[in-house]
């Protein structure tokens, strides 16, 4: 199951950096978003970190870290805490594609390269608008919401049948790069909370 996990993760999103500053005016979200899906489709290698806020079923994820590369056929390394009965456990995971018993919707390949999910989620992104400037991972990045419509959504997590609201964050200045991602599941049913998944893209190359 922890491997089954592993590699969802490459999938989803960043959290909020504080309160963005609003003075604009500001490039429009639409092509932001589309700049930055253009330049992650020739991304080859990442260091990533996710986190899930919330019970996903069959998504057993509460954090994962690690690097992840197209090369040598696709590999990923790093340590992941996942769901474990009524607690949580940490892992190591080592795993290449097509070596492990990944299935072949949650391999490296998946979802990085120009026909992986990443690239498919931000070139699906819709009613985008550019919300304001904030400072991510040190550099300034222009924050884009929108809609993720649910057909989209499910082809790169297939437990997800919804439209998803999504934050998306973009290089502000040199070539517009995709480096964080935030997502909002909705629940099922009115009585439980949404789920959120964080995601932080780094050392891209």
């Amino acid at each position: 199951m922890r491997r089954l996990a592993l590699l969802l993760v490459l999938l989803l999103t960043a959290g909020c950096t504080g309160s963005p500053d609003t003075r604009g005016p500001f490039p429009a979200g639409s092509e932001l978003v589309r700049t930055a899906a253009t330049s992650f489709a020739s991304v080859r290698s990442v260091h990533f970190a996710a986190g899930v806020n919330g019970v996903l079923p069959g998504f057993p994820l509460r954090q994962i870290e690690g690097d992840a590369t197209l090369a040598d056929g696709g590999h990923a390394t790093g340590t992941i805490d996942v769901q474990s009965g009524d607690g949580h456990a940490k892992y190591p995971f080592d795993v290449h594609d097509g070596q492990d018993a990944l299935p072949e919707a949650y391999r490296v390949g998946a979802f990085l390269g120009p026909h992986g999910g990443l690239k498919r989620l931000l070139d699906g992104v819709t009613d985008t608008r550019t919300e304001g400037r904030e400072n991510v991972d040190g550099a300034p990045a222009l924050r884009v919401a929108g809609t993720v419509p649910a057909a989209v959504a499910h082809s790169v997590l297939a437990q997800v049948d919804a439209d998803l609201n999504v934050k998306v964050w973009v290089s502000d200045g040199g070539p517009r790069r995709f480096v964080r991602l935030w997502v909002q599941i909705p629940p099922p049913d009115d009585h439980l909370s949404p789920v959120m998944i964080e995601l932080s893209l780094t050392e891209q190359a």
